[in-house]
């Protein structure tokens, strides 16, 4: 095949390319013939480890990230070429990168970036230190203060650069998101962008004058877009920490919730707009942008398009930031925290209409509700604020829809390049953010009752806001913390509390409220003791925890994530609760709206929590793994469900359209069954299944 048809039959970068469309122009597969897809080939992942890695094609290699490292596979058949054992990998992708002798493939693990050479696996030794760089270093605070950094997405690669995020948890003093390049030879730092401006920078006034200093987030945990033909780096920023609270960290706070692009060669800032100013919300930007060329009245707009967890959709010109559709500032509902300053305006894109329900009110209960729980919920609804989806944060509690975790997500978009069509996958969940003042009396988070033990007292302050005061979680976006000890060994549990992990911060606790919370979550002494044997020691101010901490410093309130769920573990609004919606981006028109999926024994109702699923292919189809371990298939004109197929486990990536050896495959993780969350849920939201990766082809030739 000439150069160009090897790189139309590849999946060569994260999302499918640079540009992260999640397109293939492959167009063996149509709307005709996709009812004959079958499976052809799965590859069991080693101790149904997991994974929710978009695979990589190139060069004649699969490479996949997964919870033990990485694997090389054969794109055709499934076999493996080599395995790199790497425990504790949760990567979204991989990135790679050829001087055209060699090829190297990155990734990142317990807070490095390590660089193997594609062909053997073997650690590149002249890539920082013996194949890897620290990437605790160079971000304004104590590395050693550091508790995670690594992104679980992969970094863009351009020319001789590899340009990464971070993750850093949602607390208070967790350190900056800055961008920053390293040479993809050397793994030298190149450049950086500071996310939280230092002084004499543009954005610096936005902020209190300490606030480089002390204020973390603001950083790319989601993806990040590059328009290799104008070399500009398109970086979807998140919100500035603690979420829900920022009496400590008044103004608009540039350039959390922005849209920045960068010149990638320097970068330095070409343009930048903030769709939410001094959130209180948790709305940071959680998809890659999607880059379009679009036809405006008859003329060509090269447009960057980015979709968030509001619903809205904002739309730009490349080059200049100039808005595709008008933005409007509009007064938004006044905070009443005592000292918060809310901002009176926030940006409303006037195209295209939202994708996702922005209003919740007692109407709108599901019907499957029996009619004393729908008039309990009734009450709790009449008491909450509930002002729209800029309603702040609240004392008496406010409703947030679709929420936090609600609107889009990572991996959740898709374009067709030909049309100007954009695919947006999107979650509705309501939740509840009620305000409270943290303590260091051992009670209750919601009763007030006072606990029984130590380790009650720092579950009480730092756990149950989230996993609730018997544990019991909010399956399946909040696992349950009942009986995890006959689950999961101690030091696991303690990496997780120390460390973060999704959506949960990290927590530093004094080594004997360690000890205290895991004796209370079920542990042997025996195993307690190993387990914080090496306990990372409090904070700097002393603080034993995050509670405590905000007792003595800056935030004075907090709340968990409340999701608005019925005594079934399921959303109280009616469904669908995630929906799949189309647009027509020349004019800003939705074309149409389908339910993403279904859960078991609940026809349209669209699943819970999706994330990291579509893929557009030239042959006029969407894919996407649903959580009702199916791969399915529609039509892009009119979201026409056309096909769908058996998972061996529960999908959780991105899936990859490749050929090889003549044959177009689509191939995904169906590798995000863990059976510790599963025990913890309903068996029909998490069916127990082979962690596997999965390829779908139609049948050969003869």
């Amino acid at each position: 095949m000439s150069p160009a048809e090897v790189s139309a039959g590849e999946w060569s970068d994260y999302l499918g390319g640079p540009d992260s469309a999640q397109y293939s122009p492959l167009a063996d597969i149509t709307v005709g013939n996709v009812s004959s897809l079958k499976v052809a080939w799965t590859y069991p992942l080693p101790g149904n480890g997991q994974s929710n890695g978009n695979p990589l094609i190139v060069d004649g290699r699969l490479y996949v990230p997964w919870s033990g490292g990485l694997l090389a596979l054969d794109p055709s058949s499934g076999k493996e070429i080599w395995r790199v054992e790497a425990p504790g990998v949760r990567m979204r992708g991989l990135s790679s990168w050829t001087d055209g002798r060699g090829r190297r493939i990155f990734y990142n693990c317990n807070d490095r970036m390590f660089a193997i050479d594609a062909v053997t696996g073997k650690p590149v030794e002249d890539f920082g230190e013996k194949g890897s760089i620290d990437l605790k270093q160079g971000l304004d605070r104590d590395p050693a203060a550091i508790k995670r950094i690594e992104s679980q997405s992969p970094g863009r690669i351009f020319n001789d650069l590899i340009i990464v995020g971070t993750t850093g948890g949602d607390e208070w003093n967790g350190p900056p998101g800055h961008i920053r390049a390293f040479d993809v030879r050397t793994g030298k730092l190149r450049w950086t962008f500071h996310t939280i401006p230092h002084p004499g920078e543009p954005g610096y006034e936005s902020w209190p004058k300490q606030a480089w200093k002390e204020v973390g987030g603001v950083n790319n945990w989601s993806e990040m877009t590059l328009d290799m033909a104008n070399g500009i780096l398109f970086v979807p920023l998140a919100s500035a920490d603690y979420n829900f609270y920022g009496v400590n960290r008044g103004g608009d706070n540039l350039y959390a919730n922005s849209l920045v692009a960068l010149d990638v060669r320097t970068g330095r800032r070409l343009w930048h707009f903030q769709t939410v100013h001094h959130d209180l919300w948790d709305y940071d930007l959680p998809q890659a942008p999607k880059l379009l060329t679009l036809n405006r009245n008859g003329k060509r707009v090269d447009a960057v398009a980015i979709a968030t967890k509001t619903g809205y959709i904002f739309t730009f010109e490349r080059r200049t930031g100039r808005p595709v559709f008008p933005i409007e500032e509009r007064p938004v509902p006044k905070s009443d925290i005592p000292g918060e300053q809310a901002s009176p305006t926030q940006p409303f894109p006037t195209a295209p209409e939202p994708f996702a329900r922005q209003r919740m009110t007692t109407v709108d209960l599901a019907a499957y509700l029996d009619p004393s729980e729908r008039q309990r919920i009734k009450g709790t609804i009449a008491g909450l604020r509930n002002e729209g989806i800029f309603t702040p944060p609240s004392v008496q509690g406010t409703l947030q829809m679709p929420g936090s975790s609600g609107g889009t997500n990572w991996g959740n978009g898709a374009v067709d390049p030909r049309t100007g069509r954009f695919f947006v996958v999107s979650i509705e969940v309501p939740a509840i953010l009620r305000m409270e003042p943290p303590s260091d009396k051992p009670r209750s988070f919601f009763t007030g009752a006072e606990a029984d033990n130590p380790g009650a007292a720092v579950y009480a302050q730092n756990c149950a806001a989230c996993h609730k005061d018997d544990r019991a979680g909010q399956p399946p976006a909040i696992p349950a913390l009942k009986g995890i000890a006959s689950r999961l060994p101690a030091a696991a549990v303690r990496n997780v509390i120390s460390r973060g992990r999704a959506t949960m911060p990290s927590f530093i606790l004094k080594p004997q409220d360690m000890k205290d919370l895991l004796a209370f979550l079920g542990f042997a002494k025996l195993d307690v003791d190993r387990a914080t044997a090496s306990a990372p020691a409090a904070g700097p101010d002393g603080a034993a925890t995050p509670g405590a901490l905000a007792k003595s410093g800056p935030i004075k309130l907090k709340t968990g994530y409340n999701f608005l769920f019925s005594k079934q573990m399921l959303p109280a609004n009616a469904a669908p609760w995630s929906t799949m919606t189309a647009y027509d981006m020349n004019t800003g028109r939705k074309l149409w709206q389908v339910p993403f999926g279904e859960l078991p024994g609940l026809p349209n109702s669209g699943t819970l929590f999706p994330r990291g699923t579509l893929a557009a292919t030239g042959g006029g189809l969407l894919f996407a793994g649903t959580q009702d371990r199916k791969l399915r298939a529609w039509d892009m004109k009119d979201g026409r469900l056309l096909w769908q197929g058996p998972l061996p486990s529960v999908p959780g990536g991105v899936p990859a359209i490749y050929r090889a050896h003549g044959r177009q495959f689509i191939a995904l993780a169906a590798a995000s069954y863990d059976p510790a969350i599963a025990k913890m849920t309903s068996g029909s939201m998490m069916a127990e299944g082979r962690n596997s990766i999965v390829a779908f082809a139609l049948p050969e030739k003869k």
